[in-house]
């Protein structure tokens, strides 16, 4: 009995082993039939990234050089940007909750793209800085659960962002409409319960029919301070030219209305809360960082998600003959550089044979420190905005992270409620 139960473990056994290798023949087979299918594809180079360019040579309308639409002739197409998405690295998420910046990543060569293609006669080119280093595919990931199809082109030109102060955000609201008569109802915007009412509107008049008719309004009806009545089928609207040159429109429906303004072919509207500008694409309101302007974010019901990716890659342009103002640091070895007029920040190595390119760091910079490197730490580089925030960064012009409040996602990630 003891020699047949040996006999048949022995036979189990080889049986056994046979079956492992057939197992890790298939697999090797499949292993090497999958390895020479991507065989072509690693002998190919992967093509080059595609940079985002910006156009930096003028300040945001109504930023902090206040030129206003009425300042400036009229443009009748904005300029669309475009870039390359690519996949970035995998990378450990973070986790928990960061109300103080984030710590710096470890120091490395940074990845920026070569800006001496985007330059040119009397042009010049940097890379822009990351501020949002985020965890790969969160972003992506968010913004599809709730529903975003495709994200809008960025804008290339700092001239068509909408970057006005509050008190050249708002009109005086009509108190009487078609008819003359009298107005009521509630001010809503894409919020809450409100949120269906104005994304079924913005749908509609993102038309071609009603961008044309739209534009055909700014030339006809040009003068400032007054109401032009129109009506549709199930509502009434209101065109208003303001002092400052943008046109505005009030879409009045029952007991709800509301305002956009159209500027540059985009319908723009006024986030109170956030003091910020968003502009309508595609279903969803964005809002392009003007303090920042490669970074983009989407905006849901009261919060901002970001956009960019890690490795996405912006550079801006500016005349070189802009006037600059230095600001060296204790060491010698770096000096952030402001342009008049809108205070753009950039980092120069300032050793006889630099290290990195100009980056751009951020826009509307009231003052520029250096922390001390004489007791032997890292030199650190603090930018303080005009919007009250301030940036922190390395010596080689990585950013420290978001400088304010994170919001933890459900699957673990981090997103800023707020720049």
């Amino acid at each position: 009995m003891m020699k047949r139960m040996m006999m048949a473990a022995l036979a189990l056994a080889w049986v056994g082993s046979m079956g492992s290798a057939a197992e890790a023949r298939d697999r090797g087979d499949g292993a090497s039939r999958e390895s020479a299918a991507q065989a072509p594809a690693r002998a190919s180079a992967p093509p080059p990234r595609q940079a985002l360019v910006i156009n930096m040579g003028r300040g945001s309308s109504g930023g902090s050089n206040r030129n206003y639409a009425s300042q400036r002739p009229g443009q009748a197409q904005p300029s669309w940007g475009h870039m390359q998405r690519v996949q970035p690295p995998v990378q450990a998420p973070r986790s928990g909750f960061r109300a103080q910046m984030q710590a710096p990543r470890p120091a490395q060569p940074m990845a920026r793209a070569e800006v001496n293609a985007y330059g040119g006669p009397g042009l010049h080119a940097a890379q822009a800085v990351q501020h949002h280093p985020y965890t790969q595919g969160y972003v992506r990931k968010k913004l599809e659960r709730l529903g975003v199809k495709s994200e809008p082109a960025y804008i290339t030109d700092r001239a068509e962002m909408v970057h006005t102060d509050r008190s050249h955000s708002s009109i005086p609201m009509p108190s009487h409409g078609i008819a003359n008569a009298r107005l009521g109802g509630a001010l809503i915007g894409p919020r809450g319960a409100a949120a269906a009412v104005v994304g079924a509107q913005m749908a509609r008049i993102s038309s071609p029919a009603w961008r044309d008719q739209v534009e055909g309004f700014n030339r006809s009806e040009n003068r400032s301070g007054r109401y032009y009545w129109h009506h549709d089928s199930g509502f009434d609207y209101c065109h208003y030219l303001d002092g400052s040159g943008y046109h505005w429109y009030g879409w009045y429906m029952g007991d709800q209305y509301f305002w956009t303004r159209q500027f540059n072919s985009r319908w723009w509207w006024y986030d109170t809360d956030q003091d910020r500008w968003t502009f309508y694409n595609d279903g969803f309101f964005w809002w392009q960082d003007p303090y920042h302007v490669g970074e983009l974010y989407c905006y849901n019901d009261g919060t901002y998600i970001p956009v960019n990716s890690q490795d996405d890659q912006v550079v801006v342009t500016h005349p070189d003959d802009a006037p600059m103002k230095a600001f060296n640091s204790p060491d010698g070895t770096r000096s952030v550089k402001l342009m008049a007029g809108n205070d753009d920040a950039f980092l120069y190595d300032a050793s006889a044979q630099p290290s990195f390119s100009p980056v751009y760091l951020a826009s509307g910079v009231q003052s520029v420190e250096f922390s001390s490197t004489g007791n032997g730490r890292p030199l650190e580089i603090i930018l303080r905005l005009n919007d009250g925030s301030f940036d922190l960064f390395d010596g080689q012009g990585r950013s420290y992270g978001p400088s304010q409040n994170a919001v933890p996602d459900d699957d673990g990630a981090e997103a800023p409620a707020g720049q």
